[in-house]
């Protein structure tokens, strides 16, 4: 008996689904976040390895150690994470949250967002 390779296989988890290795959120969770900075806090409280640390994300990111706390802080007037680190962060943390609120912020269909992400993969 042959079994389908485990990584072509959807898992459920917390309301998401696990796609090689990282965690895409249901559209209801992105259309609740208020703000990009909601979005970078929700894709650290749903990191994968939950013992990792904001200074072993900026490591392995290459990103400055003294920053990282700023990108994640609930205070409005910290600096954000800058556009060219969200993919290193996601893939980092293991989820989408972040891509997934700027797609929904330019308002882009399921089909387009589907076809993107086969080009990334």
């Amino acid at each position: 008996m042959k079994f389908p390779d485990r990584d072509t296989l959807p898992l459920p988890l917390v309301g998401g689904v696990v796609q090689a290795q990282r965690l895409v959120v249901p559209p209801e969770v992105v259309k609740g976040l208020h703000s990009y900075r909601h979005a970078c806090r929700l894709a650290w409280r749903l990191r994968r390895d939950r013992r990792m640390s904001q200074r072993q994300l900026a490591e392995q990111a290459g990103l400055y150690t003294s920053h990282v706390s700023d990108y994640f802080s609930v205070h409005a007037h910290r600096r954000e994470l800058p556009a060219r680190h969200v993919a290193v962060v996601s893939a980092i943390v293991g989820n989408m949250v972040i891509g997934q609120y700027l797609a929904q912020q330019d308002r882009l269909t399921l089909l387009e967002e589907m076809q993107a992400a086969r080009r990334a993969a």
